[in-house]
């Protein structure tokens, strides 16, 4: 199996942070709004939702005209209620076994930076991360260049490096910065979505950090 790996890379939404249902309940009030229609349910939502952003929204229905209008509408709702979304069953729990590990913990996220940070304050779990990785704008375009900058600042070895996501776009963006990656089902995209990453897919966050302690140097990027 080898040595564990050194440094963590989280993703936030549909990770550490359960709002999947609650972002499909903010697509269902404000798309309508714009003459879109609204999600059938969870398996439309997988079938559609993909990155960058502007893709799934593509994929709604929304012109690239709509697109800042909506995007912005969208942001407005989902931040009035945030409050609300609760964290993920095990996130406390595997922070914890991650940090007792030794494992140095980044946020790694193409959520608005200003918006992750009170959402980390809120939950009271701010404590755990060494840095706090997001973008300066609302319209989640991309993260791999951040975290390429912030290996590069910090020089810590890639392959000592992995990225715990809910989506294939997390493993391509661990495959674009040279890191590892392990997926976890139950986020913004089903277990069989994530299988065709080809990288270790986890049931839950616990498993995924035992995974990242005990068997990191196996992991394939």
């Amino acid at each position: 199996m080898g040595a564990p790996c050194s440094q963590v890379l989280w993703d936030w939404n549909g990770t550490l942070l359960d709002d999947l249902d609650y972002a499909i309940q903010v697509r269902n009030r404000v798309f309508p709004r714009f003459g879109l229609p609204a999600l059938s349910g969870l398996e439309e939502y997988y079938r559609q939702f993909t990155f960058p952003v502007r893709a799934y929204y593509e994929r709604a229905g929304v012109t690239e005209e709509m697109f800042p209008t909506v995007a912005e509408a969208w942001m407005r709702e989902y931040v009035a209620g945030r409050a609300g979304i609760p964290l993920r069953s095990q996130a406390v729990a595997a922070l914890q076994a991650a940090r007792a590990g030794g494992l140095r913990q980044t946020i790694l996220s193409a959520s608005q930076e200003d918006v992750l940070v009170d959402q980390l304050n809120q939950y009271g779990i701010r404590e755990y991360f060494q840095e706090v990785l997001g973008l300066p704008h609302i319209y989640a375009t991309g993260k791999a260049e951040l975290g390429q900058a912030y290996l590069r600042r910090t020089s810590i070895p890639r392959n000592d490096c992995v990225l715990l996501g809910d989506t294939l776009h997390d493993a391509e963006v661990a495959g674009e910065m040279g890191v590892r990656c392990i997926l976890i089902a139950g986020g913004h995209q089903d277990a069989d979505q994530l299988t065709e990453a080809g990288v270790p897919v986890c049931a839950g966050l616990m498993e995924a950090v035992t995974f990242a302690l005990t068997a990191g140097r196996g992991l394939t990027s």
